[in-house]
This record gives structure tokens, sequence and C-alpha cells, in this order.
């Protein structure tokens, strides 16, 4: 008897990994919007709910979508990946179904998965503390060159080249987003992301550990979402018309004594490796010796991205 349910147990899970491979990937560079809302809710006044109170956090957080689940393989290697997928499938279909049935049908809305918890505001040190000690720090200029990059960030996920991100992601985050654009490369598909629009950027605060500092913001967006067959282009998942409302949190990190150039134009760096000079602009490698250049010892870099919220209309 023993013998036929470990048969019955292999063939549900390679039923199971064959279908999960069949599944769109994540979506948006990050991976966090997709087909089902989370987090706090947009209202009609283009501001934040907050209705729903959740603890749970997870940087990169997917919705509870089981198409989503394939944004899990970002961060596992190759080693025990179909057990852990197969528990993970387990679990999501008991909660969202067999336990759903439970509850039965007397649930007037459909509940709305968490996002990601924030950082404590009440740990953070305020943006004027870092304008003293920083007098060129603008917060006007800092808020539009992080709406420039979410944008840039969006267009590299859309194009599956995010080499023109390296100078301003820290080396952990930038190869967390490669293996999500190289999952999309291997699948033959694109994760087209349109209408892209920055609604507001606020700068939280910033922390300082004595090596490093640490600057929090939360950026609200709007984007149309939705993945292609690149050999058909015939969508397989998302919509070329339903705007999604996001909310996501960002840490922003450079190295502790680093101070804001005034001039805003092209900057230019020498490379750490031979010397020679670098416009990290337009460059996140030396043309001479082929060294990878980073912002963190020059200025600030994106370290980590949290979904808080997604609101779809239409």
């Amino acid at each position: 008897m023993k013998k036929y349910f470990k048969i019955i147990a292999v063939g549900i899970a390679l039923c199971l990994v064959f279908a999960l491979t069949a599944l769109p990937l994540s979506a948006d560079l990050g991976g966090f919007s997709g087909d089902s809302d989370f987090g706090g809710s947009w209202d009609s006044g283009g501001g934040w709910d907050s209705d729903y109170d959740y603890d749970y956090d997870y940087d990169y957080g997917y919705d509870s979508d089981l198409g989503d689940l394939a944004g899990a393989f970002l961060f596992l290697g190759d080693g025990g990946i179909t057990t852990v997928v197969i528990l993970i499938i387990a679990l999501v279909i008991y909660f969202k179904f067999i336990k759903g049935a439970k509850n039965g049908t007397g649930n007037s809305r459909t509940p709305i998965a968490p996002g990601a918890t924030g950082v404590d505001r009440s740990t953070l040190s305020s943006i004027d503390k870092l304008q003293q000690s920083d007098p060129a720090f603008s917060d006007s200029a800092f808020k539009e060159k992080l709406s420039n990059l979410y944008v840039q960030m969006q267009n590299c996920c859309t194009e599956k080249d995010i080499e023109p991100l390296r100078p301003y992601l820290t080396d952990t985050l930038y190869t967390q987003f490669d293996r999500q654009v190289d999952m999309l490369r291997r699948a033959g598909q694109t994760n087209c992301i349109d209408r892209i629009s920055v609604l507001d950027v606020d700068l939280l605060g910033y922390t300082d550990d004595g090596e490093t500092e640490t600057v929090y913001a939360t950026l609200k967006t709007r984007i149309t979402d939705y993945t292609i067959e690149d050999k058909t282009g015939i969508v397989v998942s998302g919509s070329k018309t339903a705007e999604k409302f996001m909310e996501y949190e960002w840490a922003i990190v450079r190295s502790k004594g680093t101070k804001t150039e005034a001039n805003n134009g092209e900057r230019v760096v020498n490379c750490p490796n031979c010397g020679a000079p670098v416009n990290i602009n337009h460059s996140a490698k030396c043309e001479y010796c082929g060294s990878v250049i980073t912002l963190p010892d020059f200025g600030w870099a994106l370290s980590s991205v949290k979904g808080i919220s997604q609101r779809t209309a239409g």
C-alpha cells in the first residue's frame, strides 16, 4: 500500500512541477505586480487607505495567485527546489481552496493578501538632519533621481537588459533582478511594462550605522503590466489595459562620509582597478579594463525594494 502512495505522490509532484514551468513568470522588475491585489488600498482621491492592517514582511512579496509562485525560483538554488516548490503549492492550494471552502460563502469580499511591512519610521532620522551634514543634498533632486530610476528599471525589464542599471544597484540586488530577467529570456517571454508614471515619491528618513547611510523612500506609481510569448506575441498573463497602482518602499545606501556633488550632470570617476576615467552615467564598466563599477563608494545605490501595495483599476 505504501508503494502505491509513493507512486501517486511522485506522479502528483511531477504534474505540479510541469504545471509550474508553464505558468507565467513574475511581472515588473522585482516581481511585485500580479493578478491579485495586495496591501493597503488606493482611494478615489489618489491617496492610500489603511483599511487593511497586516504585519507580514517579505521584501520580494509575490501575491497569492498561483501564477506568481514561479518567482520563488529567483531566490532558490538548484538543490531542493522541487521539494520546496511542491510544499509551497500545497500550502497555497490548502489555504486558497480547502480553507476557503470551510469558511463558506458568507464573506462579502475576497480577502486582500498582505503587503510587505514598511520600515519602522520611529527608527529614522529626519532628512533635514542629513542635509545638515551634507549641505549639497537636495530632497527634490533626490526624488527626481529615484523617479527616473524607477522608469529606467521598468524599461530595462521590458528590454530584458538590466546592464544599464549596474551602477545604481548594489551587487545583491542586481543579481536578484538579473535572475528574473534571465528567467524571461530562457522562457522566451517578454514582460511588457507600459504607461509608466511615478505619482509620488516621499523620503521617509534615513539611518546611519557608522559605515553606511541609508535613505528610505516610498514610491507610488501607475503601470500597465502584461507578459507575451516572444514567438507569437500572445499575451500569457496580465492585461494591456488594466492600470495597476503600485506602492513600493526603497532603501538607498551610500558609504558613510560620502558627500553630494553640486554638479548634477554627468559624473566621471576613476576606475578603482586601472585608474581610467569612466562616465558613471553612461556605463557600469570601465572601457579599458572591463571592471564593473558600482556607486556605493561614489554615491547612492538602491539596496532593497519592498512591495507595499497594489490596486488594479479597469
